[in-house]
């Protein structure tokens, strides 16, 4: 054991500053008024305190996304900015704070503060240096500038205008740069392999010889689209790799599957996806390690290693072909795939009719269709499908990828779990696993219907 003592009483006796204090105060103190202030009106948000908005409201830890506000939970970034400004919330509607802005910056939002822009629908396309038809203002264009692709201040204006539009999630719009999609798109040779993988970075090592935060892959999912003679496509999940026993390290076994999974690729040709730069960083780490690589034969390793940047087949990166070329109203401007994902399916009338039906089959699901409407009529997000699929009431489906970090630390360090809950589990992993593939298959089948 270590003795912190003295970190714990420096951090105690300490000072802390934060947005509307004039000056720093104990930490100890602050933390006592914090706590009076939050326990004399609990059930009234709006009214225990008042704190100034500004540009540290873009990392706010107590927004609530559209679920959330369903049931009617409190959200203290709207509380905050509501007060500051004097907006009610009857008067909102569908409209937003500037703090919403896709990827925006504390100087752009101090700006807007500034000159008391305070929502949505106080901006103009002016406010992002473009004119009314997203070009940049004046003879000289920015350096981020192409007319091949969407860039950053586009991107937000893009949400702007659709919230300003008052479009309803059933009226989905999508905005295409066709050019530099179909250029992108041009360079994919069929059959096209979707990759994910499932990983985690303990701070303390499951395993011996390893060190803190080094990677562990426990798992993987892969699907083929592939094109038919007369320019359909089908969608397959080809294959998939999990290995949870405690006690033992999957990267080993990861590598000698994900070869035989992609192996094929650099010998019959094809293009292989991944969704950000997370596949790359990992292969590379764990194919670098000689105690993981050593395992395979010299052909697997040229194999994965031609997957990697510098190799003969790079893996495409969707999220990247998402944020440069594809908009669609509702994803907040994000190209985050699970925001993406619901948006771009009620866009989709492809979508629509390929998934609209009880026909998706695979080792993991059955007669599944995962084009679902709600009551009125939106888009359900083929995650919420999953996790309605299991009715376990004293059990969670997993359906986001903290969930899955942390299935995988229960099964590590849980030595009385019974097999049940270890096949439940394990099970869970397989679907959600298999849904991140399927939904960047969806994106390029969408993508391809829209060019």
């Amino acid at each position: 054991l270590v003795n912190i003592d003295d970190l714990v009483d420096k951090v105690l006796t300490g000072k802390v500053s934060y947005p509307g204090t004039k000056k720093s105060q104990n930490f100890t103190k602050a933390v006592s008024n914090w706590s009076e202030i939050i326990n004399k009106e609990r059930s009234e948000l709006e009214s225990t305190f008042s704190s100034p908005i500004g540009s540290q409201c873009i990392s706010c830890e107590y927004r609530l996304n559209d679920a959330y506000n369903k049931g009617k939970a409190l959200s203290g970034f709207d509380a905050c900015w509501r007060e500051a400004t004097g907006i009610k919330q009857e008067d909102m509607g569908e409209n937003k704070f500037v703090a919403d802005i896709y990827s925006s910056t504390k100087r752009t939002l101090a700006k807007l503060l500034n000159e008391n822009k305070y929502t949505f629908a106080d901006l103009t396309a002016k406010d992002f240096g473009l004119n009314e038809d997203g070009a940049p203002l004046g003879d000289k264009k920015n350096k981020s500038y192409s007319e091949d692709t969407i860039n950053n201040s586009q991107r937000q204006w893009l949400q702007v205008k659709s919230v300003q539009q008052q479009r309803t999630s059933s009226e989905s719009s999508h905005y295409i740069m066709k050019k530099g999609l179909e250029s992108e798109m041009g360079k994919w040779q069929y059959p096209l392999h979707l990759i994910d993988f499932e990983t985690v970075s303990p701070a303390l090592p499951y395993f011996s010889g390893m060190s803190p935060y080094d990677v562990v892959c426990f798992q993987f999912s892969h699907h083929i689209l592939d094109q038919n003679h007369d320019g359909t496509v089908n969608v397959r999940h080809e294959s998939e790799f999990i290995h949870t026993t405690p006690g033992e390290c999957s990267n080993g076994p990861f590598l000698k599957a994900l070869s035989n999974a992609l192996g094929c690729v650099v010998s019959d040709g094809g293009t292989v996806f991944r969704w950000s730069s997370h596949e790359t960083t990992v292969l590379k780490t764990i194919l670098s390690s000689p105690k993981f690589s050593d395992s395979l034969s010299q052909q697997e390793v040229e194999s994965l290693s031609a997957l990697l940047p510098e190799g003969s087949h790079p893996m495409v990166d969707l999220c990247d072909v998402a944020r440069d070329y594809f908009y669609v109203d509702g994803s907040g401007g994000s190209s985050s795939i699970k925001r993406l994902l619901r948006p771009t399916m009620n866009a989709s009338a492809e979508l629509k009719r390929f998934y609209g039906t009880p026909t998706y089959n695979s080792n993991n699901f059955q007669n599944l269709q995962w084009y679902q409407l709600d009551e009125v009529g939106n888009v359900i997000n083929p995650y919420d499908i999953l996790s309605r699929l299991d009715t376990d009431k004293d059990r969670s489906a997993i359906a986001v990828g903290g969930a899955a970090a942390a299935a995988y630390h229960t099964l590590q360090t849980n030595s009385d779990m019974s097999e049940q809950d270890r096949s439940y589990i394990h099970s869970s992993l397989l679907r959600y696993c298999e849904l991140d593939t399927l939904s960047m298959a969806m994106f390029v089948q969408a993508w391809q219907a829209f060019a």
